[in-house]
């Protein structure tokens, strides 16, 4: 349930503050992501972590590892060149 929370609320917490006219080309760095760059993918990890334990079985926990060298090494860099192309500084001085 904390992360579908993380996830979710973190995720209209961004959408709230970008349909303000005020914020419109800017980088959102406040709220659950002043915490994490990509809080979302960390609560999908710990998401797929607890449906996991439920299960009861170990051999399930290569979904949360997968996902987790996904956002690591592919999700998160690709985004973060996304980023950084579209925000320039305000992005290199959040990350």
């Amino acid at each position: 349930v904390f992360g579908s929370y993380l996830n979710t609320a973190s995720e209209l917490e961004r959408k709230l503050w970008k349909e303000r006219p005020e914020n419109k080309g800017r980088c959102y760095t406040r709220g659950m992501w002043r915490l994490s760059q990509h809080i979302n993918y960390f609560g999908d990890i710990v998401l797929f972590t607890g449906w996991t334990m439920c299960t009861g079985t170990w051999w399930m926990a290569w979904l949360p590892a997968g996902m987790a060298y996904s956002f690591a090494f592919q999700h998160a860099p690709e985004l973060d060149a996304y980023l950084e192309r579209r925000y320039g500084d305000e992005f290199r001085e959040w990350a």
